[in-house]
């Protein structure tokens, strides 16, 4: 019996520390609050669009497709008003993170992994590549501090998931009093009704939502 509750004690401790580690990685970052008269520049944010993630089963083809015609056309239109792009990529760290993307993900954005470049089809030439490991792209400084230097009080979000890391990079970015634009057929999202509440979610709380290059305007 006393075996039986040391195991159901270890048990419940691996559940806390992992419903913890997923709450960590779900938060969006806070910091301080930007002065968008002193920032008149707007960027691209390219999100996750790694050949680990576009190659996954939750999109059809179509849908992978349609999404990387809309930001091939964004970063097109961007390079043309010498918008800077930016490109941010994920990468599961830690040693809990990477089991359980191995074991729920086939390991897709593990660390070492050959897919974790973005997509080669986007041919994209960033001004910017910026690395994280949890939701919010402003969970890395080095987003916070190019985006002060180039004056960009402006972002337009584009790539995958909707509904987390696109989603959580809208809510850092609000979070610091940045305009959001939401490029919405240039987002993939696997759950498309969680999709629809997540967008309604993010234009209550301030975010802009178009499709295509109607973001830009």
């Amino acid at each position: 019996m006393a075996l039986f509750w040391i195991a159901a004690a270890i048990l419940a401790v691996f559940v806390v520390y992992v419903l913890n580690e997923i709450r960590r990685i779900g938060i969006p970052t806070t910091g301080p609050e930007i002065d968008r008269s002193r920032r008149p520049n707007t960027a691209l944010l390219v999100i996750d669009m790694q050949s680990d993630f576009t190659s996954a089963p939750a999109w059809t083809s179509e849908q992978t497709n349609t999404a990387m015609s809309a930001i091939k056309t964004l970063i097109s239109t961007a390079h043309s008003n010498d918008m800077p792009v930016i490109e941010v990529r994920h990468v599961f760290l830690g040693r809990l993170a990477t089991l359980l993307n191995g074991w729920f993900n086939q390991g897709r954005g593990n660390e070492g992994s050959p897919g974790l470049g973005t997509d080669t089809r986007l041919a994209l030439t960033p001004d910017l590549g910026v690395e994280k490991s949890v939701g919010d792209a402003f969970s890395n400084p080095a987003l916070d501090r190019f985006l002060a230097d180039k004056a960009v009080g402006t972002l337009i979000l584009t790539g995958l998931d909707g509904c987390h890391c696109v989603n959580k990079t809208a809510r850092g970015a609000l979070n610091r009093g940045f305009d959001v634009r939401i490029a919405t057929d240039a987002v993939l999202a696997a759950n498309g009704k969680h999709w629809g509440r997540v967008r309604d979610d993010l234009k209550t709380a301030g975010a802009r939502l178009s499709p295509g290059t109607g973001a830009i305007a």
